[in-house]
């Protein structure tokens, strides 16, 4: 008798769920294929942190050195620039010579000032974007930026209360910000900054760095010369003598500086059975020079159109890819971010260090702002 009664029940229920999916295909099928368009109030906050890309005015610009200028960005749709960590980078777009070049340059500002960001470009040898920033821009000129970006800053959770900030040259943009962060917020117990540059003449912001010293005692600074002798200060370059001396157990190193630099301090972390997970890199790409050049074709697909352009084997495909003219998808160009991964369809290619997993690698997908042709290439960009 019971399983009577229960076998009438689910019969009921499922006549009653069978009305009610017949009803709901009822309404799908005459129902607008229109998304509708409430704007949800999340996707403001995520417009408002992070758009997808920003018109700004270039607002100030000041000599820095011979060979480097600090640029004021401001936002032309709205009062404030999202926020950011100290050490994040944004992207610069800028148009010349009839193309679109992308590049990736660390802000300098501090993270409590959000009205303007600050850039501060060095001039680098055949630096198009750089050469043009130093060279051609002016105050109230128009770009934009994409971000911010970057893994290079500081976390409680992560890295030591006591740190050491090795920097050179242009590299000190980011580590700056950092710095002034970290002293104002009072996160950590201790910085120490070894700063390395050519002259004294190319040292950035020296009176702030002095004055941040002279008034916090956790903090300390020492600039190192490679190329100019003088008595008040050491000269070479940052070794493993000079690291021993700073106690380095237990703390946690942020490097920003060329990669001869990247190069040099590896070999000394690893003499001195420093950890990895002890060390933050900020990540610099330098051009691949060759006296052999070949060129080869870079076929491109993407949203179903095809083109064809010329590649050389002494350019990133992205370099090709703005040299031909075409839009290249791209952010950091040091193989990290992964926004210009793309599937390789054909063709062979050397590859700098990417950020790119095995599994990746095992598909044949690319990073390639850090990838150069070897032979004709094919590939499918996102």
């Amino acid at each position: 008798m019971k399983d009577i009664v229960m076998e009438k029940e689910q019969k009921k229920l499922f006549e009653k769920f069978n009305d009610l999916s017949l009803g709901r295909r009822d309404i799908t099928k005459h129902s607008s294929k229109d998304l509708p368009k409430y704007n949800y109030p999340v996707n403001n906050l995520v417009s408002a942190f992070h758009p997808s890309k920003m018109e700004v005015v270039v607002t100030k610009i000041v000599e820095e050195n011979e060979n480097t200028k600090s640029f004021w960005l401001k936002r032309e749709d709205s009062e404030y620039l999202p926020p950011f960590k100290a050490g994040s980078y944004i992207t610069l777009e800028v148009h010349t010579n009839g193309r679109i070049y992308k590049r990736p340059y660390t802000i300098s500002s501090d993270t409590n000032s959000l009205k303007e960001y600050r850039i501060t470009i060095q001039e680098e040898k055949n630096g198009i974007v750089s050469h043009y920033m130093c060279h051609e821009c002016k105050e109230n000129d128009k770009l934009t930026i994409y971000g911010p970006f970057g893994h290079f800053h500081y976390s409680l959770i992560r890295d030591s209360s006591d740190i050491i900030c090795l920097a050179g040259g242009s590299g000190i943009t980011g580590v700056r910000s950092m710095i002034v962060d970290l002293l104002r917020t009072k996160k950590v117990s201790s910085i120490e900054l070894i700063y390395g540059t050519k002259t004294v003449n190319d040292i950035l912001w020296k009176p702030e760095f002095d004055e941040l010293a002279k008034k916090n005692k956790n903090f300390k600074v020492t600039y190192l010369l490679s190329e100019e002798k003088r008595e008040d200060y050491p000269y070479g370059f940052i070794n493993e003598d000079l690291l021993r001396n700073l106690n380095p157990e237990g703390k946690t190193f942020f490097v920003s500086g060329p990669v001869a630099m990247y190069q040099a301090l590896n070999d000394v972390f690893v003499k001195m059975d420093i950890p990895n997970k002890f060390i933050r890199h900020e990540e610099f790409r330098e051009s691949l020079e060759t006296e052999d050049v070949e060129t080869y074709e870079l076929t491109i697909h993407q949203k179903g159109n095809v083109t064809v352009i010329p590649c050389k084997s002494n350019q990133t495909l992205v370099q090709s890819m703005e040299e031909g003219r075409f839009s290249a998808p791209v952010h950091c160009t040091v193989g990290i971010c992964g926004y210009c991964r793309s599937k390789l369809i054909s063709g062979t290619v050397k590859t700098d260090t990417s950020a790119l997993r095995k599994k990746d690698v095992d598909l044949k997908y690319i990073h390639p702002c850090v990838t150069y042709p070897l032979s004709d290439i094919e590939i499918e960009l996102p």
